[in-house]
């Protein structure tokens, strides 16, 4: 009886779904904080920096083949092992830097091609010859 629990992929795809609701409850929240802010750049880049932070998986022991989020594997093992934090903050890291240059190019890219090409304006009654010698 005093084994250790061993829990199935099963268990762990319902923590995940579980979990999800709870993070995505969290980012309304974040969202309903930040909703103000002026710059949406600013905006979305905090908005995605919360929810890499939480949803960044990692193997849940260094045996075992099932992810748990990130974020706490490195609190449970930062406060309570030897090893720090330093295996859950890694990949969270990493993943914010990735998402953020992904996100930077993509609004570099987004405002090149939005921008429409610039136009020419002519008044109708213009002093153009080629106008007035087709009348």
């Amino acid at each position: 009886m005093g084994g250790l629990a061993v829990y199935s992929a099963e268990n762990y795809f319902w923590g995940w779904i579980s979990y999800s609701f709870g993070v995505l409850c969290l980012l309304f929240c974040v969202w309903y904080l930040i909703r103000g802010f002026r710059s949406s750049t600013l905006r979305q880049s905090i908005l995605l920096v919360a929810t890499v932070f939480f949803m960044t998986p990692v193997t849940a022991y260094y045996d075992d083949f099932h992810l748990a989020p990130a974020f706490f594997v490195s609190l449970y093992e930062g406060l309570l092992l030897d090893s720090g934090f330093q295996r859950g903050f890694a990949p969270i890291l990493a993943m914010v830097i990735i998402t953020l240059t992904f996100y930077g190019s993509a609004r570099v890219l987004w405002g090149k091609m939005k921008r429409p090409p610039p136009v020419r304006v002519r008044p109708v009654f213009s002093s153009d010859k080629r106008r007035r010698s087709n009348m």
